[in-house]
């Protein structure tokens, strides 16, 4: 009898279902999942993630699913399962796996600390002015750009235009972690909202793919927050042949930097948003997306652009300052240490909370994603407690370490690719 195999249209993402059987570590056991991954809304994570030798779940299922614990732990219970033994593909001795155990046991003791005392408890107090203060934003921008002729005005009012949609993208952004209302439903319909009216993404793209960045922060293969070849790279080994993809845009990269990012946005906004769509047929985020664009028509074309330039400046400088200067790695590790030793906060003070939209707690935000991130600061003892005492990391840095070592980081990228192209004409001559 020939294997069955099941696929949603893409190579990666095709299912085999015959032996070996697709498995997930959680909580002390193999999870059998193979016939699961076609339903699981992030197949790919489990499949691709998740059922390699070495790879234990339980810190990021807890975590993931921290808003519907209950029904995860109902779907865990009908799947096939047997205890986790010692394996030849097992790729931690025994020291590191006790290691790993207690490091697990702590961090799920801090989590449920903290789920005690409220730390996950939305503020609908916080979540009203977050939202009252980007439309606010948005409206102050609109007029001056509608409304005065003069270049001084209507640029004043580009820059409110894109600090408003910046705004979008921190609310936009909290919402896809379910940790605005706490409530999965109503957080996803603020998400689409805000995400589609203000900036034109999709939020079922977004949602999909940021999953895939927290799973596995700076991991080559698994983290899509690298993946921005041909346009430009944190790190020459994202590339699988760097002779081969190496282009103009890679080797000029800190010249062209302002060029790229919008090359990017324009391509998020026409390319990916719309696949998105069409592959998860959500008919409602067209018409949320339809809304972005009218408004693009009344302000006009070139308001438009540069505000959208401003925001993907704005967006793509804060968004590398915790993760692009850091090691990559493709190597699997317990999933607390992974996002202890990929990520680092920057600047832990009240100017720099509003300005990256509390996103300079990192780690805090990659360790417990569901916690609403206004209260990120509030645990950052305990957090660096835990990693003190598991000999691990926990890097802060000023604001503008963070952007030294990044934009640096960048430019040697491209240094490395001018150099691996001038090797390459003289070795042609």
């Amino acid at each position: 009898m020939a294997p069955s195999t099941e696929s949603t249209g893409k190579d990666w993402e095709k299912v085999d279902l015959r032996t070996p059987r697709k498995e997930i570590v959680y909580d002390g056991n193999y999870y059998d999942v193979t016939d699961f991954i076609t339903r699981h809304p992030g197949g790919k994570q489990i499949m691709g993630y998740f059922t390699n030798p070495g790879e234990d779940a339980t810190s990021a299922i807890q975590q993931f699913h921290a808003r519907s614990f209950n029904k995860v732990q109902g779907i865990m219970k009908s799947l096939k399962s047997r205890p986790v033994t010692e394996s030849p593909d097992e790729p931690f001795d025994k020291a590191t796996r006790e290691k790993n155990k207690a490091l697990t046991e702590d961090f799920t003791k801090l989590y449920m600390e903290l789920k005690a005392e409220g730390f996950f408890d939305p503020s609908y107090t916080h979540i009203t002015y977050r939202i009252l203060e980007l439309i606010l934003i948005t409206v102050f921008g609109l007029h001056l750009v509608t409304q005065y002729s003069s270049l001084l005005a209507k640029s004043v009012g580009v820059f409110a235009l894109a600090m408003g949609q910046g705004r979008a993208i921190w609310v936009m952004h909290e919402g896809g972690h379910y940790s605005l209302t706490g409530n999965v439903r109503i957080d996803k319909r603020i998400q689409v909202y805000v995400s589609g009216i203000w900036l034109g993404w999709s939020g079922i793209y977004w949602r999909r793919s940021h999953s895939l960045h927290h799973a596995m922060a700076n991991r080559l293969k698994r983290d899509v927050d690298m993946e921005t070849a041909p346009f430009y790279i944190n790190n020459i080994k994202i590339l699988n042949d760097p002779v081969k993809e190496n282009n103009f845009l890679l080797r000029n990269q800190v010249e062209l930097s302002p060029f790229s990012v919008i090359l990017v946005e324009l391509f998020v906004l026409v390319g990916v948003s719309g696949a998105a769509l069409l592959k998860y047929r959500v008919w409602e985020e067209f018409l949320v997306l339809g809304l972005h664009f009218v408004a693009a028509y009344y302000i006009g074309v070139w308001p438009w652009l540069f505000s959208h330039w401003i925001l993907v400046v704005y967006f793509y400088v804060n968004l590398i300052l915790p993760h692009s200067h850091l090691p990559v790695t493709d190597q699997p590790t317990h999933w607390v240490e992974h996002g202890l030793v990929h990520t680092c906060d920057v600047e832990q003070r009240p100017w720099c909370d509003w300005w990256m939209g509390n996103l300079n707690y990192q780690i805090e935000h990659h360790l417990f994603p569901t916690m609403p991130q206004f209260k990120n600061k509030f645990i950052v003892g305990r957090v660096k407690a835990l990693a003190e005492k598991h000999g691990l990391p926990y890097r802060v840095y000023s604001y503008k370490e963070a952007a030294v070592m990044a934009f640096r980081n960048v430019y040697d990228v491209a240094n490395q690719l001018r150099a691996l192209s001038k090797s390459k004409t003289l070795k042609n001559e």
